[in-house]
C-alpha cells in the first residue's frame, strides 16, 4: 500500500503563499495597516499552536482565513470594550 506523502506545515511557507492574502482581508475589514499586520501575525501564530487539530479537511488557505475571521472578530470586541480618554 502506497501512504500520500505527509504534508509539511511551515508558516514561512503561509506567510509566501497567502500572507497578502490575509492582509488584504484583514485591511478591509479593520481599515488600519498596523492593526491588520498584527491580525495577520497572530493568525499564523494561532495556526502553528494549534497545527496538530488541522485535519486537512479544508485548504490551508480556507483554515488560516477561518482563524483569522476570529481574530478580526476578536478585536472588534475588544476595541468596542476601550474608552477612548481625551
Amino acid at each position: 500500500m502506497i501512504s500520500a506523502p505527509k504534508q509539511i506545515f511551515d508558516p514561512a511557507v503561509w506567510l509566501d503563499k497567502y500572507g497578502d492574502f490575509l492582509y488584504a482581508y484583514a485591511f478591509s475589514r479593520v481599515r488600519d495597516e498596523a492593526a491588520a499586520e498584527d491580525l495577520v501575525q497572530e493568525t499564523l501564530l494561532a495556526a502553528m499552536q494549534t497545527i496538530n487539530k488541522f485535519e486537512a479537511k479544508s485548504a490551508e488557505k480556507t483554515w488560516l482565513c477561518g482563524i483569522l475571521k476570529h481574530r478580526i472578530i476578536d478585536y472588534f470586541r475588544k476595541s468596542s470594550r476601550e474608552v477612548e480618554l481625551t
